[in-house]
């Protein structure tokens, strides 16, 4: 009997020293699991990314150099993590379609010109109202203040994320037909229009042709005729030559461009929360020093233009005015489109 139970302790104390070996061994199993978990949360931080930036105009215009300076300083920041590719002129594609892409993740970065954006927030036509801002000051309070966050929301929803509003200067006429020195001057032109409605209407109510040409086809449509004129800044009407094919330029600044600067949110997502902070710091420093770019180009284009064949001339204070009651009827059809339209308006006073 007292072998017997002598048996019995000895089995109990054995499976007592194996309970407590499996004890141990769990909680070696555990510290693996979370050494594992952090190597590979080192490894995902280490992740290297590639950058795609599209975009449609000339490296040489503030937008371009805006790109190249953007790139640059986000390979530096985050010690090549990120390399940022730059695809300008049309290299893949036309504003919309490069958005698109975007929104697939197959290219991550534009800076759009807002006319295009209306396909994706309607409510960015607010851009194509006439005479919509004072000056550039005025611009660059509303877009990168309270308007910009207002629309930064809109575009959240479409899988793209604002970083940043760039400057693409204020909107002139160009022709191959007359002077522009009243409204009644654009009467028959066949005046280029991106998709915009509001722009398609602010040349009706001009009575002029409110044509739509993709940007990379209108030179070329320029020069053999199928418009008369068109709309743009001059670092556009510069870079892309519009000059060199019509005759006459006027200095209206009766519609500004500006340049939303978006990164796709899918990409914006995947990066870690440092590299997040620096694509966010990197386009603020950058946006600043676009504003400043686009603004000392401009004495520049004016002096090749000066020097060029064009007839130029500038609108008075006056007949400006006279635009702006011409292109009244833009702001009504505005109003009568967005339930939010005077909240929009109220976002830029």
């Amino acid at each position: 009997m007292s072998m017997m139970v002598l048996i019995l302790l000895t089995l109990v104390a054995c499976g007592s020293s194996e309970t407590d070996g499996d004890n141990d061994g769990g909680d070696t199993d555990s510290d693996n699991t979370e050494t594992n978990e952090e190597t590979e949360a080192n490894n995902e931080d280490d992740e290297a990314y590639v950058l795609k930036f599209a975009h449609v105009v000339s490296p040489s215009t503030a937008k371009g150099k805006g790109a190249e300076k953007f790139g640059e300083l986000l390979e530096e920041r985050t010690d090549g993590q990120i390399t940022v590719e730059i695809y300008p002129d049309s290299q893949l594609g036309s504003d919309r379609e490069i958005l698109e892409q975007m929104q697939s993740g197959t290219v991550h970065m534009n800076a759009p010109f807002t006319g295009v954006l209306p396909t994706f927030v309607e409510e960015f036509e607010v851009f194509d109202l006439p005479y919509l801002f004072e000056d550039r000051e005025h611009a660059f309070e509303a877009v990168n203040g309270e308007l910009g966050d207002y629309l930064s929301e809109k575009l959240e929803e479409q899988n793209l994320k604002l970083i940043g509003f760039w400057d693409g200067g204020f909107k002139h006429f160009t022709n191959s037909e007359r002077p522009i020195e009243t409204p009644e001057d654009l009467d028959g032109l066949k005046m280029r229009a991106s998709q915009s409605p509001l722009l398609i209407s602010q040349f009706k109510a001009l009575n002029a042709g409110g044509v739509s040409i993709d940007f990379s086809e209108l030179y070329t449509s320029l020069q053999t005729g199928t418009v008369d004129g068109q709309e743009n800044p001059l670092s556009n009407v510069i870079s892309q030559k519009f000059y060199e094919v019509q005759d006459y330029v006027t200095l209206s600044a009766h519609g500004y461009m500006g340049y939303p600067l978006i990164i796709s949110q899918s990409f914006y997502d995947s990066l870690s929360a440092d590299l997040q902070e620096a694509v966010e710091e990197v386009a603020m420093e950058v946006t600043e020093w676009q504003w400043d770019v686009s603004a000392s180009d401009e004495e520049e284009y004016m002096q090749i233009l000066e020097e060029s064949d064009v007839e130029i001339n500038e609108l008075t204070s006056e007949q400006k005015e006279a635009f702006k009651d011409a292109l009244s009827g833009v702001y009504d059809e505005f109003h009568d489109k967005f339930e939010d339209a005077d909240k929009i308006i109220e976002l830029i006073e």
